[in-house]
């Protein structure tokens, strides 16, 4: 059958369908789109987090740096006296 035999209520169905089905692929693309915005945007999170923790890892690397060679600048029973 053509199209042309369909009532107009039936074609009518038709476009709507169509409709629903064009919106459901609009949709799912809106969806990944946004799943690559987050994907980036903890990317850049992540990166930042790191930096942040290496820099901290840095501060406590020279304060520990500075306790040793004042350790290592003392003899037992001055460190046991503190």
């Amino acid at each position: 059958r053509g199209l042309s035999q369909l009532s107009l209520a039936t074609l009518y169905k038709a476009f709507k369908a169509k409709l629903a089905s064009r919106e459901t692929a609009r949709q799912r693309l809106l969806t990944t789109a946004w799943e690559l915005e987050e994907m980036e945007r903890q990317g850049s999170f992540l990166q930042a987090l790191h930096a942040d923790n290496k820099q901290l890892l840095g501060l406590e690397d020279a304060k520990l740096e500075r306790m040793r060679a004042w350790f290592s600048s003392r003899n037992l029973t001055e460190v046991e006296d503190d």
